[in-house]
């Protein structure tokens, strides 16, 4: 902002400047110009005008540089939120392999008779990375989030949330025994491998960016 300010004021400044300078050793007169023959209500109006375009040009780069920095910081926020979110999910993901954590500490706590939404624990694993969805959201109504990462992040969460219900619900399927388990065990592994692909390689371009 002040390269750009500086570089239409200096002008300004200087023309001001020369004109004080050139008035108070009362040029006109050494040069045998009549000081009467000026019209001062027209000099009063340049002058006024030069005062209004100087505070102009000042109070166009000032909003526009904190508009500039408005957009960045929420840029940056978006950026932040988003790694979040895919690292937690990622983790998550991860703890869920571990069959006997899932079995002694998650099962246990999990009502058959009730959805997800209504069992805590699952509910938590499900929308706890999650918890910034409207934030990101309204960041995206403003114009901060673009179509691709947004299109992105809607399907990482419903595939990341429809993981974490079969991976729960179907902990115990280890060794199929019919058709019907092993394509259930075959679908639940090329989608656990395939999100945990994308999140990986997701967080691993944030980081060279940063």
């Amino acid at each position: 902002m002040k390269k750009q300010t500086l570089k239409f004021i200096i002008p300004l400044i200087i023309c001001f400047i020369t004109y004080l300078i050139l008035d108070y050793i009362n040029l006109p007169t050494i040069l045998g110009i009549k000081p009467a023959n000026i019209d001062l209500e027209l000099f009063g109006i340049l002058f006024d005008t030069l005062i209004v375009m100087v505070l102009f040009v000042i109070s166009f780069f000032y909003i526009d540089n904190r508009q500039n920095e408005k957009d960045a910081n929420a840029r940056d926020t978006v950026d932040v939120l988003l790694s979040k979110t895919y690292d937690e999910c990622l983790s998550n993901l991860n703890f869920l392999d571990n069959k006997e954590v899932v079995k002694k500490y998650i099962i246990p706590k999990i009502d058959g008779n009730k959805t997800d939404s209504e069992n805590k624990v699952v509910n938590n694993l499900q929308t706890l990375p999650f918890e910034s969805f409207d934030t990101i959201m309204d960041l995206a109504k403003n114009g901060y989030v673009d179509k691709v990462n947004l299109s992105q992040y809607l399907d990482i969460k419903k595939d990341y949330q429809h993981l974490i219900s079969v991976k729960i619900t179907f902990y115990d399927l280890i060794k199929p025994e019919n058709a019907n388990q092993k394509a259930m065990y075959d679908d639940i592994k090329k989608r656990d491998i395939d999100l945990k692909n994308k999140l990986k390689k997701i967080l691993k371009v944030k980081q060279s960016d940063n």
